[in-house]
């Protein structure tokens, strides 16, 4: 507030007094004040300060009564407060409007005040704002007369305009750089670790979990691994491998492949022959490396069965559910099987499958197909599937293949070859590889499947060098074409030989596979070959050099 002015010096204005001057209403106020504007007459409701001395004039519009000062009445004169002194002016009885968000005050602000508040003003300048909508202050009539309630709606006012309008939560203080270096090198690391371990323990606990699955639900699921194949070979003394199949599970898909016995070979040690001529003295190991390396497909178990063994394979499945699709008549048992659908005993399934027959081998194995159809049939069941393995464990990738969801049953393509000395089959090597590669993708041996043509010359002149040798190049990737003797023998170093560059890498595998020797590349294809192995006397791992030829 300010102080009546003394030897005619004016008094100093506060901050709300100088703002009120220089607004429109403060400037009309001084030319009236000044004599240059008539004052205008006032309308409307009746002023509650009738009583003081300056009696207000009626005015018709309400915004000027806002720019009319009220003047203290007498009966507040002793309350302290200077007389004419701008009060909160009051429209109506029920409503407080406030006009400004600063009240007068007698003493002016010091200089650290208005630093504080310049600074309080940019801060808000610069940070964003949000509307804060001021309601008016309704209230209930009051005496503007009275000074302490005029003081207390002061009060009030000061308050609700002292609000503050940024409403934010304050920021986070950023982490330190010595935080964050420990946040790298202890914490993350210590995440990671945590995160393995779970991962590891969730897969033991996986694989376990697995394994009693397996052993609740039957043989059906047993963990075979990927590319395993079991070789059922039935042999007779005096007719030899007169049945020969291939069973093995990948993925969802099962498949056997039924191999006729006449199919013509390069086998070694031993020239061209016949699969149903191989030798099994040797637990039927060679039948199988000659298997591998007509098929192209690793064999991992090999099940040798005479008549009563494969009869006893057999036997938890019968009786066994088959549909013959013409009459069979068994040259050395007086029954004859009639066609169509029929149930037949473990017994009578073996002579089906290995009987000799009046017809060809083709046909005898078109039988076959329809016996080992039944069988696998009966081993999706989990209960025949434990049994047969209780027996014979080797046949785990057959019960596997039986059990897939889909499974396939072939017989090799193969074309006659016979020139009256009997029968001889040639395999289709172009839908061998198609078939491989959709029965058999992860058993299949080579690059893709594709073999180079091994030559296997035995310069030593040991006995079963070819065989010794073949029994580590097919596994390898290599398919065995032609074996010889090197004339007068007396080779002293290994050596495998290479025509092609192409054929670099798969002859590297074949020398890793033997285990010794040396590489060498020739500078002429010989055509029958492409690749050429001279086995010296100093890989004694293939014989003794003086046993024979």
């Amino acid at each position: 507030m300010t102080e009546p002015p003394e030897d005619g010096v004016a008094p100093s204005l506060s901050r709300a007094q100088r703002r009120q001057l220089q607004s429109r209403s403060g400037r009309r106020q001084a030319r009236q004040a000044d004599g240059r504007l008539a004052e205008p007459e006032l309308r409307g409701p009746p002023d509650p300060c009738a009583d003081l001395d300056a009696a207000p004039v009626p005015t018709t519009e309400p915004e000027r009564a806002l720019e009319t000062p009220v003047v203290w009445p007498p009966s507040i004169a002793d309350s302290g407060v200077q007389e004419g002194a701008p009060l909160l002016p009051v429209n109506t009885p029920d409503v407080v409007v406030l006009a400004s968000n600063e009240l007068a005050t007698d003493t002016p602000r010091s200089r650290r005040e208005r630093r504080q508040t310049t600074r309080r003003k940019r801060r808000r300048e610069a940070s964003p704002r949000r509307a804060v909508v001021v309601k008016p202050v309704v209230v209930k009539p009051v005496d503007v007369t009275d000074p302490e309630v005029v003081i207390d709606l002061a009060a009030e006012a000061e308050a609700v305009v002292a609000r503050p309008t940024n409403t934010r939560p304050p920021r986070a203080p950023r982490p330190s750089s010595a935080a964050r270096v420990r946040f790298w090198k202890r914490t993350m690391p210590a995440i990671a670790l945590v995160l393995m371990l779970t991962a590891g323990v969730g897969v033991v606990l996986r694989a376990l979990g697995d394994e009693d699955t397996s052993n609740a639900a039957g043989p059906d699921r047993a963990r075979v691994p990927e590319a395993e194949t079991v070789l059922i070979v039935h042999h007779r003394p005096l007719f030899g491998n007169d049945f020969i199949a291939l069973a093995g599970r990948e993925g969802s898909r099962g498949s056997v492949l039924l191999i006729p016995g006449a199919t013509q070979l390069d086998v070694p040690a031993l020239g061209v022959g016949t699969l149903n001529e191989v030798p099994v003295e040797d637990n039927a190991a060679r039948l199988a490396n000659s298997v591998e390396n007509v098929l192209g497909v690793k064999v991992s178990r090999t099940v040798l069965v005479d008549d009563a063994g494969l009869t006893a394979i057999l036997g938890p499945a019968a009786p066994i559910s088959i549909t013959l699709s013409a009459a069979v008549d068994l040259l050395d048992h007086p029954v004859k099987y009639q066609v169509g659908a029929q149930a037949v005993s473990a017994a009578q399934a073996s002579e089906l499958l290995s009987g000799l027959q009046s017809v060809n081998e083709l046909d005898r194995l078109v039988t076959a197909s329809a016996v080992m159809s039944g069988w696998l049939d009966r081993l999706r069941d989990p209960a025949i599937g434990k049994r047969t393995l209780a027996l014979q464990a080797d046949l785990a990738p057959l019960v596997a293949a039986a059990a897939a969801p889909e499974h396939r049953l072939d017989t090799l393509a193969v074309d006659s070859i016979s020139t009256g000395g009997g029968e001889r089959f040639a395999v289709r090597e172009a839908d061998l590889a198609d078939y491989a590669k959709r029965a058999f993708p992860a058993a299949r041996l080579g690059t893709a499947g594709i073999r180079p043509r091994v030559e296997i010359l035995n310069g030593t002149g040991a006995l079963g060098v070819a065989q010794a040798v073949a029994n580590q190049v097919v596994p390898a990737g290599g398919k065995v074409t032609l074996t010889e003797n090197v004339p007068g023998f007396g080779v002293p170093t290994t050596q495998v030989v290479y025509y092609s560059d192409q054929w670099k890498s798969a002859a590297q595998r074949l020398l890793t596979g033997m285990g010794c020797g040396s590489l060498r590349k020739a500078g002429k294809e010989i055509g029958i070959a492409d690749v050429t192995i001279v086995v010296g006397s100093d890989c004694p791992a293939y014989g003794r050099p003086g046993d024979g030829t």
